[in-house]
């Protein structure tokens, strides 16, 4: 009797120990600090656990409705702790890590400027909150759709474009363009384009204009990262017509990308690629390719 007794109060130790360490490792309070890191969360399934997100996080629709916690620069410190998030999910900055460390809070890092970091974040976001199956399915289904991709594009001549992601408004002074190391590059070069600056051993710099007109892109991909009105549209055209010497600007290869989608290193990047396919497509088209 004693010995039955022994072996069931080591059984329910075991489930209470089972219990305990599964209420430890899986977060069930949190706070993102960047936007790509909330539509993580919300593809997983997860929303239901994200407590707090940046003012800048604004998809999917509804999560406007969460408290935020400031921008990822200026984040309200005070919130975050008022909030009694599990952990803290953030891209990669030793500093703010240290600062939120200091505050008893527990931080997650998610690096995102390559394709590969971005899919290894959603597998590690799987891992965290205990859904490694639904991550890896997601994760699949971004892999199957960037190999179709790449199917389709086999055999055909890789449209050259420039991927620019900042200038000086209402000029075309201090240009930043995408560098290879980059998930912008990456989705382009994949999705049948090339990156004219794909060498440079730089993620996002500034080029001159020596440097494009000798590139000479066949096309200009740039990103505005906000919705841009008709009038505004043609005002940017008329600005790159200073460089009409770019065969992209004679044969009006310009492609201003407004929807924020494009900026937002997360599970849409297979949507990202998919455009990107389109657009070189149209453009072979319209050479005659």
């Amino acid at each position: 009797m004693i010995g039955l007794r022994s072996r069931w109060v080591s059984v329910l130790l075991l489930l209470a120990g089972q219990m305990f360490s599964g209420a430890q490792t899986s977060p069930q309070r949190i706070v993102s600090l960047a936007p790509n890191i909330t539509e993580m969360v919300y593809r997983l399934g997860l929303q239901d656990r994200l407590v707090g997100r940046t003012a800048f996080c604004s998809y999917p629709p509804g999560v406007e409705r969460l408290p935020s916690v400031g921008g990822y620069l200026d984040p309200d410190f005070e919130q975050m702790v008022r909030l009694e998030p599990d952990w803290v999910l953030l891209l990669p900055n030793p500093e703010m890590e240290r600062k939120l460390r200091h505050l008893g809070l527990t931080t997650l890092t998610l690096p995102n400027e390559t394709v590969e970091e971005i899919l290894q974040g959603l597998l590690k976001l799987g891992e965290v909150f205990h859904v490694p199956e639904r991550a890896r399915q997601v994760v699949q289904g971004i892999r199957d759709t960037l190999q179709w991709i790449r199917r389709q594009c086999r055999g055909k001549r890789p449209v050259r474009a420039v991927l620019v992601v900042g200038r000086t408004p209402g000029t075309l002074q201090r240009i930043y363009v995408a560098g290879g190391e980059t998930y912008l590059s990456q989705l382009w070069n994949m999705s049948g384009g090339q990156n004219i600056f794909q060498n440079i051993p730089l993620r996002y710099f500034e080029t001159s204009w020596e440097d494009l007109i000798k590139a000479d892109p066949q096309a200009i991909l740039e990103f505005r990262g906000q919705p841009l009105k008709a009038a505004e549209m043609a005002r940017v055209r008329r600005e790159w017509q200073a460089l009409n010497l770019l065969t992209a600007v004679r044969k009006q290869h310009l492609f201003l990308l407004s929807d924020r989608m494009f900026l937002i290193p997360g599970p849409r990047i297979a949507r990202i690629a998919m455009q990107f396919y389109q657009m070189a497509e149209q453009i072979r088209g319209n050479n005659g390719d």
